[in-house]
Parts: structure tokens; C-alpha cells; sequence
């Protein structure tokens, strides 16, 4: 089950891995501060909060829905077997709804942290998941030529 999860990195997997990483640290980060209830003091508590949770409840939404539209095509990584292209659901607004996502996620912890070392991982995370993207979306086309190349100029990368 677990082995079918794992692709290839479709970057360096250097960069691929410390980008997620970056991302997954600092959305548990945002996670014990609001256990402790400690916002960030740049935006006043009760703006942050709001904020945060209005781009959480959005990035689980699309990462949820993402994950049902993929449903066993889903991945960390290129698949390394033949995948069925899959372009219902939200990947009719949206490329990379996932990512979208999981970037959402890591600006919801920046706008609750508010602090430097989270905006700069959050800023890494967030470049090296826009360095995946191409990577997928150039194996995407090598493996389902016309039918992706036709579907990327229908749909946008992001949003």
C-alpha cells in the first residue's frame, strides 16, 4: 500500500524533500501555538485567527477534494506505473488543486506565526512546490501528450 504512495521525486530529491518538509514543519508549528493559543503580535489575535482559519478551512477543502478527484492515481511523487489521467473535479479549475492547497496551508501558519523563520520557510516551501509543479507537468505531458497539452491550455496552473 505504502510503496504504491511513494513515486519518484520529480526534482531534485534534495529539494523535494526539504521543500515538503519546510512545508509539513511549519503547519505543525501553527498547530502547537494555536493549542497554546500564541498568534503572532504584527496582526492582532483576533484578525490572525480569523484569517488563519478562513485559509485552513479553504486549504482542507481543496486538499480533501483534491485527494477524492485523484483517488488511487494520487502519489507523493511520479508514479512510477501507468496512471490514469484525471481531470474531473477540481482539476477542471485548477492544475495543481492540491498544491494550491498545501500553499494555502503554509500561508494559514505564516498569517498565525507571524514570524521570520516561518516566513522564510514558508516562502521555500512554497517555491519549491512551484519547482515540482513544472517537473509534474512536464512528465504529465511526455506521458499523455495531446490529452494534457489540450487540458493545460483549458485550465490554469493555479487558480
Amino acid at each position: 500500500m505504502i510503496k504504491r504512495l511513494i513515486g519518484n521525486a520529480s526534482i531534485h530529491p534534495l529539494l523535494f524533500y526539504s521543500g515538503k518538509f519546510a512545508g509539513y514543519t511549519i503547519w505543525v508549528f501553527a498547530i502547537l501555538r494555536a493549542i497554546e493559543q500564541k498568534p503572532g503580535i504584527i496582526i492582532p489575535h483576533f484578525y490572525a485567527g480569523c484569517i488563519s482559519i478562513a485559509l485552513l478551512i479553504a486549504a482542507l477543502l481543496m486538499i480533501v477534494l483534491s485527494l477524492i478527484n485523484l483517488g488511487k492515481s494520487t502519489r507523493l511523487g511520479l508514479p512510477t506505473e501507468n496512471t490514469i489521467f484525471k481531470s474531473g473535479g477540481l482539476y477542471r479549475i485548477s492544475r495543481n488543486p492540491m498544491y494550491v492547497g498545501f500553499n494555502l496551508l503554509s500561508i494559514a501558519a505564516l498569517v498565525y506565526i507571524q514570524n521570520i523563520l516561518v516566513l522564510i520557510a514558508a516562502a521555500y516551501s512554497i517555491i519549491i512546490y512551484h519547482f515540482i509543479i513544472l517537473a509534474e507537468e512536464k512528465f504529465l505531458l511526455q506521458r499523455f501528450k495531446l490529452q494534457y497539452h489540450q487540458y493545460s491550455k483549458k485550465v490554469r496552473r493555479y487558480l
